[in-house]
């Protein structure tokens, strides 16, 4: 009886640890399978996606030899008409190409199939609008059919980017996982089309008169608010999204060939329209059209990411599943087998098993003892453990890292974007802490507050890109000078603190003037021959004479507006009447930033 009593609880056993096996395995299994199917789907989604987005390229490209044709006296055109017609068969072939892709939602949505005819039909009706002003005598041609022929090519570009935005939502909803590489793809092929409607609206401008120009004026501005927003977002996020050094590349690239070269001859043109002779389209675009190539290569680099990373999961993701196979099969083998093998090398292991099962779920990761008496297919069995215990092991691990990836982004979200510095936050509580904490026999704390010298200057000169350019040259330049214990924050806008600790009078007093006339001797940009000065403020106290720290920063504030006003390019160090404050004046020349 006792005899049958062991018998019966072998197979309970065997049985129980069957199950267990069979439930973590089947689910494996299913998640397995489940993610590898999403992923398929979700490159073959992103392949729709990619048609999209060359549409909605294609269709923005198109404008550009359309505006060049209607701004191009006669004997100018048949250039024209040639590149528009390459750039047309372009735009033709990528529209056949989404019919072909989507044409089960075509022909099962009516609202698909009316979306799809309104973009060919406003497409047609923008290029008749081109065409119709291309064929009038120059001397005839108006601002306004112009701009309606400008527009209508806007309405066709909505029309292709519907498309686009509907692909991507179905890829995310697929693969969550991938939701920041389509973003930022729509973010980008958006950066083209802005840029491009940007350049559109100086043509519209330029053939125009009197109220209409004014009108278009305005719609330049608000586009270039929203192109500057768009840039701006794939700026803070692309980086730590995509972790590419060659988006990363790009993204400077279109800073520098773009923001700093096209927008700002746009702008010129804009801003001088009413003061001489503007150029023609034709020639407007020549010179612009060259700046929005690197938008265009960003994107696809983009989209290339963005499918090797689908790419990469799909693989993945199928991988998991047939090692998820191999593992559950071989753990029931090793199971079935058990249930034939009778005696002490077979009934003791199961009891351990399931032991060792229950740890694994409760997260208790040790190494167990070795079962002694455990016959070869039960060592197997606990060869399988190890493994499944490894994988958990692996598991937690990569929750660490994830762990310690949230630590990264915290620490992000101390430090300025821009110049990579502390930023205000980030300072006042490293201040508290260095306050708050135990340290004797120290000398002094100093507060060194800077602000570069005629910044808005520099920004209404050579555009807000440079002068991002002048506060991050201005970090690089100056924290070699300072120690590893030191505090180097922007401050805000243009104004930058620094904190000496542990630092005399008269050191705190030498590093600042060191500082300004570093700064002054300094070329921030080689291409634009530009140099910057600053203007410097200091205050140092013993630390058992502060209380606040802000008061330090009070009184460099105050002491750098009284450098200001005396002529900029200084370091004021006291509160003493303006002949005597003026510790020392940089011997370059006054005034601030400027072009050498």
């Amino acid at each position: 009886m006792s005899r049958l009593r062991i018998q019966q609880l072998q197979w309970i056993g065997a049985i129980a640890v069957i199950m267990v096996c069979l439930m973590m395995a089947g689910s494996t299994i299913a998640f397995s399978l489940s993610d590898y199917l999403n992923y398929k789907r979700g490159v073959a989604e992103f392949n729709r996606f990619h048609v999209a987005l060359h549409a909605a390229a294609a269709i923005s490209r198109e404008r550009g030899p359309a505006n060049s044709l209607m701004g191009a006296p006669e004997e100018q055109q048949p250039q024209f008409i040639a590149a528009l017609r390459n750039s047309r068969q372009e735009t033709d072939r990528d529209i056949a190409s989404i019919e072909t892709h989507f044409r089960t939602e075509i022909d099962g949505s009516a609202e698909m199939r009316n979306a799809f005819i309104a973009l060919k039909s406003q497409l047609q009706t923008g290029r008749s609008a081109v065409d119709a002003v291309a064929a009038t005598p120059y001397h005839e041609r108006s601002g306004a059919r112009i701009a309606e022929a400008i527009r209508a090519m806007f309405r066709a570009a909505d029309r292709a980017q519907d498309y686009r935005d509907i692909a991507g939502r179905s890829i995310i909803a697929l693969a969550p996982e991938t939701s920041a590489e389509v973003i930022l793809t729509s973010l980008a092929g958006t950066l083209r089309e802005r840029a491009g409607r940007v350049g559109s609206y100086v043509v519209m401008m330029a053939t125009s008169q009197g109220d209409a120009r004014r009108n278009y004026r305005e719609a330049f501005d608000g586009e270039l608010n929203r192109l500057q927003e768009v840039n701006a977002i794939l700026k803070t996020y692309t980086p730590i999204a995509l972790q590419s050094p060659a988006i990363a590349l790009l993204l400077d690239r279109v800073t520098v060939n773009y923001f700093s070269g096209s927008l700002l001859y746009a702008q010129r043109v804009a801003f001088e329209l009413n003061n001489g002779n503007p150029p023609s389209p034709a020639e407007f675009s020549e010179k612009y059209v060259p700046g929005l190539t690197s938008t265009e290569k960003l994107r696809e680099e983009i989209e290339n990411s963005a499918l090797s990373s689908l790419e990469a999961m799909r693989r993945k993701a199928f991988n998991t599943m047939l090692v998820s196979i191999l593992l559950a099969g071989t753990a029931i083998s090793v199971m079935l087998g058990l249930v034939y093998v009778l005696g002490r090398s077979i009934f003791r292991p199961m009891l351990a098993a399931i032991r060792q099962i229950d740890d694994i779920a409760a997260g208790n990761l040790l190494q167990p003892p070795p079962m002694r008496h455990a016959g070869r297919e039960a060592r197997e069995m606990f060869q399988r453990l190890d493994l499944l215990r490894e994988q958990q092991r692996l598991k937690r691990h990569l929750e660490m890292e994830r762990k310690s990836m949230t630590e990264e982004l915290r620490r992000l979200s101390q430090t300025d974007a821009l110049t990579g510095l502390l930023n205000r936050r980030a300072l006042g509580e490293a201040m508290g802490e260095l306050l708050t904490a135990p340290r004797a026999n120290l000398d002094g704390v100093a507060v060194i507050m800077f602000d570069i010298d005629h910044f808005k200057q520099i920004n209404d000169r050579h555009g807000h890109g440079l002068g991002d350019l002048v506060l991050q040259r201005t970090a690089q330049i100056l924290s070699p000078y300072l120690r590893e214990q030191d505090l180097f924050a922007r401050y805000g806008g243009e104004e930058f603190l620094i904190v000496l600790v542990d630092v005399t009078e008269s050191f705190a007093h030498a590093t600042a003037q060191r500082l300004c006339d570093t700064l002054s001797q300094a070329v921030i940009s080689d291409e634009h021959k530009l140099t910057a000065t600053a203007s410097f403020g200091v205050d140092w106290r013993s630390q058992h004479a502060i209380e606040h720290w802000e008061e330090l920063a009070a009184v460099a504030d105050r002491r750098l507006y009284q450098a200001k006003r005396n002529g900029r390019n200084m370091v004021c160090f006291s509160d003493m009447p303006e002949d005597k404050a003026v510790i020392s004046i940089a011997k370059t020349k006054p005034g601030g930033a400027g072009v050498a």
